[in-house]
């Protein structure tokens, strides 16, 4: 079958990056927000674990935004539909535009372009309406719709799908500020379970966070039955942490108070964002702890705070590159020479993502093996 991935609009190149690498697809299109491709059969427990994608339709056609019409009269609907149907339709950007001749009042010509898809050919009624021709048994239901048929609209072409699934979200009851222990350095739950399904993980596979903090993604993996084991070398971080994965019933799992820089659990994938607090003084205390903690531990000495980093990065990634098993996930912010530090490391870029959080930070999301 060949499926529509409508994308829910933010981060499009990482949710295209994340569907991709959940149903390990070699062959597909990305079109603005729709990704496009076959599939046997979509898992439903792999549905359900997709954060950036909105909804998922069974492709039926593609055409020229002027061939539409007939499209529509030549499909064979009654193939797939059921009890009741809607149309919807949507524009995607970009989209050409027709000319139209208006006259004021002073007899003189404007010329006003409206998008193509807008014109009363293209209403949605009156497409409808087609459809409507074709079925044996029409009827339309527009707020439960049996049948929901979508038109996108793209750059002079239509793509027409029907929808199969809803991904549904539940994000919001799990950011920061709604756990028993926030911080305000967590990532959107959202990326996080994005960036936990990047990394390719299956269910009965293991997952390691080695700067843990809050245990955001502890979390996204707990909700997918994927165990996790994480460390932080902060106690306070630690309890937080499990009061954390307490609230929202996660019990497979790991927690240990330790330093990153000795693994020594059996694990799979690796998801982890850095710490990486500009100074002291942008720092929390207990990043600032940490980072004190983690300057002994590699003998770096106080002062050229981007070039520790760096090195204890690279410190980091030497160690890893000796115990991972497939591939890793890391966030790495913008002001270090990540590419650098990677590839000396032993490590192969996969894909990177930049998400800019504010005038100072740009954290970079790269998918390494």
């Amino acid at each position: 079958m060949k499926c529509i991935f409508l994308l829910s609009g933010d981060y499009i190149n990482l949710g295209a990056e994340e569907v991709v690498s959940l149903f390990d697809v070699k062959d597909y299109s990305l079109k603005s927000r729709l990704i496009i491709f076959d599939f046997d059969k979509l898992p439903e427990n792999k549905i359900q674990r997709l954060a950036l994608t909105k909804d998922i339709y069974q492709f039926l056609f593609e055409c020229k935004i002027d061939d539409l019409i007939g499209a529509i009269k030549e499909f064979g609907w009654n193939s797939i539909y059921k009890d009741n149907f809607c149309l919807r339709k949507y524009n995607l950007g970009n989209d050409e535009t027709t000319v139209k001749n208006l006259i004021n009042k002073n007899n003189k010509k404007l010329i006003n372009k409206i998008p193509r898809y807008n014109n009363k050919k293209f209403a949605e009624k009156n497409l409808a309406g087609h459809i409507w021709k074709n079925l044996k048994n029409p009827k339309v239901n527009l707020e439960n719709p049996k049948t929901e048929i979508s038109l996108f609209f793209l750059k002079g072409r239509v793509y027409c799908g029907l929808l199969i699934k809803k991904v549904e979200y539940d994000f919001d009851a799990r950011k920061s500020h709604m756990r028993p222990f926030p911080h305000p350095s967590s990532l959107h739950p959202k990326i996080a379970r994005a960036l936990v399904n990047l990394s390719e993980i299956k269910e009965k596979e293991i997952l390691l966070d080695p700067f843990c903090g809050t245990g955001g993604f502890l979390i996204e993996a707990g909700l997918m039955n994927i165990k996790s084991i994480g460390y932080d070398i902060n106690k306070i971080m630690i309890k937080g942490c499990k009061d954390n994965l307490k609230h929202f019933k996660i019990k497979n799992y790991k927690i240990k108070t330790k330093n990153a820089l000795n693994i020594n659990d059996k694990f799979d994938i690796m998801v982890t964002d850095l710490p990486y607090g500009l100074n002291s003084t942008a720092m929390t205390g207990y990043e600032e702890e940490n980072w004190k903690k983690y300057r002994l531990s590699l003998k770096i000495q106080k002062g050229g705070f981007y070039k520790n980093l760096e090195k204890f990065y690279l410190l980091f990634l030497k160690n890893l590159r000796k115990k991972l098993k497939k591939k890793a996930i890391i966030v790495f912010p913008s002001y270090v020479n990540y590419r650098k530090i990677l590839k000396q490391s032993g490590f192969r870029i996969e894909f990177e993502f930049s998400d800019y959080v504010h005038r100072s930070l740009t954290r970079k999301i790269v998918k390494i093996s």
